[in-house]
């Protein structure tokens, strides 16, 4: 197995992709008119399906390409801190309903996958 270090240039090329597609989905979201959180809880809950799929398919070794995918373009794709924004400027907004649908649709979600994936 490779010295965990060197797995370091997948992660970051990885991480590259996974934030320029997650840019990629916002303007496009924010020019559709499409509400920014719409974006989140798409990149989250394909984000959250693809990890476990690849736990699934290729187990838990930490190996170069689990570093590209799940480290890398994942990590970079999946927005948990947008997510947290996004709750609580709804909150912020007078918008509570709102600030509960992100939230328990991106947290249901994400678990339900994890829950399928992992049977």
């Amino acid at each position: 197995m490779m010295e965990k270090w060197m797995l370091f240039p997948y992660v970051f090329v990885g991480g590259g992709l996974g934030a320029s597609l997650r840019w990629l989905l916002s303007i496009t979201f924010h020019s559709s008119g499409l509400p920014l959180w719409w974006a989140t809880l798409i990149v989250n809950i394909l984000g959250t399906f693809i990890y476990f799929l690849s736990v699934k398919m290729m187990g838990n070794d930490i190996i170069w390409s689990q570093s590209f995918l799940r480290f890398g373009i994942l990590g970079s794709l999946t927005t948990f801190s947008t997510f947290s924004y996004e709750v609580a400027y709804s909150v912020k907004s007078g918008q509570p309903l709102q600030a509960l649908a992100i939230f328990g649709l991106n947290i249901l979600a994400g678990v339900l996958i994890a829950i399928g994936m992992l049977r």
